[in-house]
């Protein structure tokens, strides 16, 4: 097999704080030169199912890795190649376990970002032996908090995985993974490599009007219902 770039951590609309479509990922995705794409939406897989089967309608030449960054009582959690949704909430421990039986791997995102409610921090060394990768380098994330991340793969032994965190299909294969191998829920991976565009507050940006967007949305009903009651 041949090497290929992948980007291991994009989210869609089915993620509140993202109002990319899978068809605008998809070819920003074959723009970069991408032949893999994990889409890991917030405690959901229909974004990533929606993407497989936009994917065959488009005809674009990319494999569409079925993936979820699951919110556990610790922090974030990313299962790759699932076939049903982990329920949020559980311990790190009860959630690697879920992936584990549905033949999954595991990383860990962001791990050591401060400002990141979802980093796992700390108690990632008390899970390491369950955990298949680290992400070291996370489109989102300042230079040093990734490169904490890094010097704690290399020390631990688990193998560093990037990935852009992309919400906004502008930021998709902003950090690129080659991969060596993938066959059979089985990754090997080589360099990793990152671009300066678009900035991080760019897409922090993005988020908050993709949330403010959401919230208005899915609140809207309720409130017309209300004031005409």
């Amino acid at each position: 097999m041949k090497d290929m770039w992948a980007d291991f951590h994009i989210h869609t609309y089915w993620s509140r704080d993202s109002m990319s479509r899978p068809k605008d990922i998809l070819k920003a995705s074959s723009k970069k030169g991408l032949k893999v794409i994990a889409i890991t939406d917030h405690n959901e897989i229909e974004g990533a199912l929606e993407m497989i089967k936009e994917a065959k309608l488009s005809d674009i030449d990319i494999t569409v890795i079925v993936g979820e960054e699951v919110k556990t009582s610790r922090g974030d959690i990313i299962g790759l190649f699932l076939t049903e949704k982990i329920k949020k909430g559980l311990s790190p421990e009860e959630t690697i376990d879920l992936i584990k039986e549905q033949g999954g791997i595991t990383t860990i995102p962001h791990p050591f970002d401060r400002k990141r409610r979802g980093a796992l921090g700390e108690y990632t060394k008390k899970i390491i032996h369950k955990v298949d990768f680290i992400e070291v380098e996370n489109g989102r994330t300042p230079s040093w908090n990734n490169r904490k991340a890094k010097i704690f793969s290399e020390k631990s032994g688990i193998p560093g995985i990037g990935g852009s965190d992309a919400h906004w299909f502008r930021e998709v294969g902003k950090v690129r993974t080659m991969v060596k191998q993938l066959r059979n829920s089985k990754i090997e991976i080589g360099e990793i490599r990152r671009e300066e565009w678009p900035p991080i507050i760019a897409g922090v940006i993005y988020s908050s009007i993709s949330k403010a967007y959401n919230f208005f949305i899915h609140h809207q009903p309720q409130a017309l219902l209300q004031a005409h009651s």
